[in-house]
């Protein structure tokens, strides 16, 4: 078996990762990188040469397999020509449908073919049997690769401190046979000591922070963190609380409820805002129009939302900006940010937002728990999978890895390892 990893030995995102055996040759995961911008042409983030091999059809590819519904690891796949099969969870490709409806570059959308966690599936000579991992992202898995005898762990994105830690341990418990462990690497080298607390330690914390604020509770978080969406829920219940949520959330919500049992922007204590920007750019498209007469039956209209803010939770983003200002008075409000702190070094609309709250004597909480594995917990992983060799990838310090971690082989991008 040989291995190319076209995009990720030395950086967080963007993965793409190739094996080649016996003629069959298949890509897990063709990721988008961090730093490419909402409006960027995808044409100039493809990985070179791979891409122009496969159009000039020097590379033929049997299918790819995508981990997960985040950009960096699917965003190049409608980029692809339409007769590669692409492979991912049933849930990750709702969610990866809904993403391509509201983003500015639309084209057709990519036909996935579904597998399920532990149930082994073909492509040419390659048997891949996926497992559900722990991460932010809904339906994620690593990747068990096997052909010729020889079997490849790809881990994805994962962590063991989120709603779903029972499933790593599980992994750590029943560890299948395993000769290389390509293993991402987020949280080794610079952000090792970021704080990793479990999803219950933060509710935990969420639910003082609301206790101790008179007025709304306003969050910032992804709608696709679902672990996070939970947690936000849970806190808000606990503190008596009414969560508001945008139809877009709603939407997500909604489709993700088929797979897991989440809230629903039909439960009690749930309700629908409808932020006048956000409701402008889905009320121009038509593939999204349906979406916003959806969910008004769970509706709030701004003016009863300003009645209750006391009683109040809100998931807002930065793009609510004007709402807020003409709606809400925020008297003895809160606004907690639960993402990664580094966006503020990128986003404008972001520092606007946290800007105005200063200005209006907001108080500004960062509660967040990241959705990568403590360096502990690639540790464990690698002494329960014991492979021959662990390879870096979506790492921005791979070097460090030898630290770690034993019989660690660092590769470029583009550089061939063989697999005996």
């Amino acid at each position: 078996m040989q291995l190319i990893i076209h995009r990720g030995a030395h950086q967080v995102g963007g993965s793409c990762i190739e094996l080649t055996h016996m003629g069959s040759t298949i890509l897990l995961d063709i990721g988008l990188p961090l730093d490419s911008g909402f409006d960027d042409d995808p044409e100039d983030a493809l990985p070179k040469p791979l891409f122009d091999e496969i159009r000039q059809g020097v590379k033929k590819i049997d299918g790819v397999v995508i981990s997960h519904a985040h950009m960096d690891h699917y965003g190049l796949a409608r980029m692809l020509p339409t007769d590669i099969p692409i492979y991912c969870g049933q849930a990750s490709a709702e969610l990866i449908g809904i993403t391509s409806k509201i983003r500015s570059h639309n084209s057709e959308e990519v036909a996935f073919q579904y597998y399920k966690g532990k149930d082994p599936f073909n492509i040419g000579h390659f048997t891949i049997t996926p497992y559900l991992m722990d991460h932010s992202a809904f339906d994620s898995y690593a990747l068990l690769v096997s052909a010729g005898g020889k079997s490849v762990f790809y881990t994805g994105d994962f962590r063991a401190h989120g709603r779903k830690a029972i499933i790593h341990q599980d992994l750590i418990n029943n560890p299948p046979p395993v000769d290389v462990l390509i293993m991402e690497g987020t949280m080794v080298g610079s952000r090792s000591d970021e704080i990793a607390i479990t999803e219950e330690e933060l509710e935990d914390t969420f639910v003082r922070v609301i206790s101790e604020t008179l007025g709304i509770v306003m969050v910032s978080t992804s709608s696709q963190n679902i672990d996070r969406l939970v947690t936000i829920f849970k806190a808000a219940q606990r503190t008596q609380r009414c969560f508001i949520v945008d139809f877009y959330t709603a939407e997500v919500l909604e489709i993700l409820g088929k797979y897991a049992r989440i809230p629903q922007a039909s439960w009690p204590r749930i309700r629908v805002c409808y932020p006048q920007l956000l409701a402008r750019r889905f009320e121009e498209s038509d593939n999204l129009k349906d979406i916003l007469a959806k969910h008004r039956k769970n509706g709030i209209s701004w003016k009863k939302l300003k009645e209750i803010e006391h009683k109040a939770v809100m998931l807002i983003r930065p793009g609510f900006l004007w709402d807020i200002k003409r709606f809400l008075n925020l008297k003895n409000a809160s606004w907690i940010y639960s993402m990664w702190p580094g966006y503020f070094e990128t986003s404008k609309p972001l520092n606007k937002l946290r800007s105005y709250f200063q200005e209006k004597d907001v108080r500004i909480e960062y509660l967040h728990t990241g959705g990568h594995a403590k360096v502990q917990d690639l540790v464990r992983l690698t002494e329960a999978l014991k492979p021959s060799t662990t390879i870096p990838i979506h790492s921005a310090h791979a070097e460090k890895y030898k630290d770690y971690f034993s019989n660690v082989t660092l590769l470029n991008d583009g550089k061939i390892f063989r697999i005996e």
